[in-house]
C-alpha cells in the first residue's frame, strides 16, 4: 500500500512512502504500533508520533493517538505549530494506519480528536478520501453514541476503521 521495510535500524523499521504519495518516510517500532516521522519546513523540524493503543475494555480496537514528541517521551496532541506541511503529515499518518493493518488485519482503529476542531480535521480527510479508501477500507462515523457509515457532510465525534475482508 505505497509503503514498503528498507532496513532494520535499532529495533526500528524504517518505511519510504510510494512516489505517488506525498507523505515523509517513517520509523515503526518493532510491534508496528509506534510510527515516528519528522515535520520539515523552512521553519524547523517536529518529531511526529503516531501510536495505536489498545482499549482495556476491548483490545481488537486501537485508539489511535498522533501528535509532537516531547523531551520526556509523552505525545503532545493538543499543541498548534502551523509547520506548514499539515496535507503532507496526514498522508503520512495515513500511510501508517495501512501499516498497522499489514500487522493486525482483524483489528479496529478509533480516531478521536484530541478537540472538536481535530475531530473536524480528520473528517475533512476521509471525506476528501473516502471513495480512493472504500475499496480496502471499512470507514465509519460515531454521531450521538451510535455508529453508522460514514457518509460525507456529516458531523461526526469519531471514526472507526478497519479492513474490509475479502
Amino acid at each position: 500500500m505505497g509503503i514498503r521495510p528498507f532496513f532494520r535500524k535499532f529495533d526500528k523499521f524504517v518505511y519510504f512512502c510510494s512516489m505517488n504519495v506525498s507523505c515523509y518516510n517513517f520509523e515503526s517500532s518493532t510491534d508496528g504500533l509506534r510510527f515516528e516521522f519528522e515535520s520539515t519546513s523552512s521553519k524547523k523540524q517536529i518529531r511526529k508520533v503516531v501510536e495505536f493503543t489498545p482499549l482495556p475494555q476491548n483490545p481488537t480496537i486501537y485508539n489511535l493517538g498522533f501528535g509532537d514528541l516531547k523531551a520526556d517521551g509523552t505525545i503532545d496532541d493538543l499543541i498548534v505549530i502551523d509547520n506548514e506541511d499539515m496535507e503532507k503529515v496526514l498522508a503520512t499518518v495515513i500511510q501508517t494506519i495501512f501499516k498497522f493493518f499489514e500487522l493486525n488485519s482483524k483489528d479496529i482503529i478509533l480516531i478521536l480528536g484530541s478537540t472538536t476542531s481535530r475531530t473536524r480535521l480528520y473528517q475533512i480527510v476521509i471525506a476528501k478520501n473516502i471513495d480512493e479508501m472504500n475499496g480496502t477500507l471499512q470507514i465509519r462515523g460515531i454521531r450521538n453514541g451510535e455508529i453508522e457509515e460514514f457518509v460525507k457532510g456529516m458531523n461526526y465525534e469519531g471514526f472507526l476503521i478497519n479492513l474490509k475482508l475479502l
